[in-house]
């Protein structure tokens, strides 16, 4: 999709994630307690990367959020409309952001306001120029440490999402196996995985399709996660698609966490108005994958794509999906 820009400052009011009560005295230890560590943590310049980094995290909870786009002539970023969306289609605790080109550090990113709000991040970016043979041949290695360095423990970060349409598979497994090295060496905090397009994974169509998946897969010890962007512009459930289906068959035996990257149903092209049957499938497709994705837990993040791209609109504007949508998210992780 259409990658998003910018990213602003947390909007007051937006919800506190819910944890776990303690008796009265308890609470109050706590707080002493937690006051002193997060004043210690700040003034030695490392609160965000300790206070950020969570072990269960998208392992043992399912991470539920989205990628969302301000309205051009909104005057708010994407990450005040992200906020605003979190209070319609909420609690959402992760945020998808991306950038064209590889930021200078974290703090120039268009991920740079997550922590301040409270949010989890996944972040996308490409090489200078889109050249992943020069930065799988080396040539970025310092300014992909430099970035790597800046970066608090606990982002979600790929690069190249959606490769199938840029590269072969060998050039892609070459890529990502040099940048999953640099970035690891640089920061083991982060979480660095591919994100593969499902347009590209239904064997039946041959036109579109990449293949040998194992030509596109690093290794299980070159990725942390695996992640796929499906979109539905007819609703349908996820989990009964030809190109899911295949994805999942062939990345579950490596035992590591799949995410759902990017996730849209029912695209309304301009000038189109909303179709109440088909908007009534989107709930249904919605409620059904949440249900298969309940019964398959190596599915541990789940983002929609609450914005716009080439082909239309993808939103959630009807009170009914974003029901829907609430309704996962109050499964999800909640911190």
């Amino acid at each position: 999709m259409t990658p998003g820009t910018g990213a602003g400052s947390a909007a007051a009011g937006h919800r506190p994630r819910a944890g776990r009560r303690f008796p009265w005295p308890a609470r109050v230890a706590a707080f002493a307690a937690g006051l002193l560590v997060i004043l210690v943590v700040v003034s030695s310049g490392q609160a965000r990367s300790s206070l950020w980094a969570d072990a269960a995290y998208a392992t043992r909870c399912l991470a539920v959020g989205a990628a969302v786009t301000a309205d051009p002539g909104s005057g708010r970023s994407n990450l005040e409309t992200f906020l605003r969306e979190d209070e319609r289609m909420g609690p959402l605790t992760i945020r998808r952001s991306f950038d064209s080109a590889l930021p200078s550090s974290f703090d120039r990113s268009a991920a740079a306001g997550d922590p301040e709000a409270g949010l989890h991040t996944f972040v996308s970016w490409k090489p200078p120029g889109g050249d992943h043979r020069g930065a799988a041949a080396g040539r970025y290695d310092e300014q992909v440490a430099a970035w790597a360095r800046s970066v608090p423990d606990g982002v979600f970060a790929t690069s190249f999402h959606e490769p199938e349409n840029d590269m072969t598979g060998p050039e892609f497994v070459a890529f990502q196996r040099h940048l999953h090295t640099v970035v690891t060496e640089a920061n083991p905090g982060i979480h660095w995985g591919p994100v593969y397009m499902a347009y590209w994974w239904d064997p039946a169509r041959p036109s579109h399709y990449i293949g040998d998946p194992a030509l596109w897969w690093p290794g299980d010890d070159h990725a942390d996660f695996a992640g796929l962007d499906w979109y539905g512009a007819d609703p349908e459930p996820m989990t009964s698609s030809p190109s899911f289906l295949h994805w999942y068959r062939f990345v579950e035996p490596t035992g590591l966490p799949l995410f759902i990257t990017e996730y849209g149903q029912y695209v309304l092209r301009d000038g189109e108005q909303p179709d109440p049957a088909l908007l009534q499938e989107r709930v249904d497709a919605i409620r059904s994958d949440a249900a298969w994705i309940a019964e398959h837990p190596r599915i541990r993040m789940w983002l929609y794509w609450q914005g716009t791209g080439r082909r239309g609109d993808w939103r959630l504007h009807d009170e009914a999906s974003r029901e829907a949508w609430r309704a996962v998210a109050e499964t999800g992780c909640h911190g």
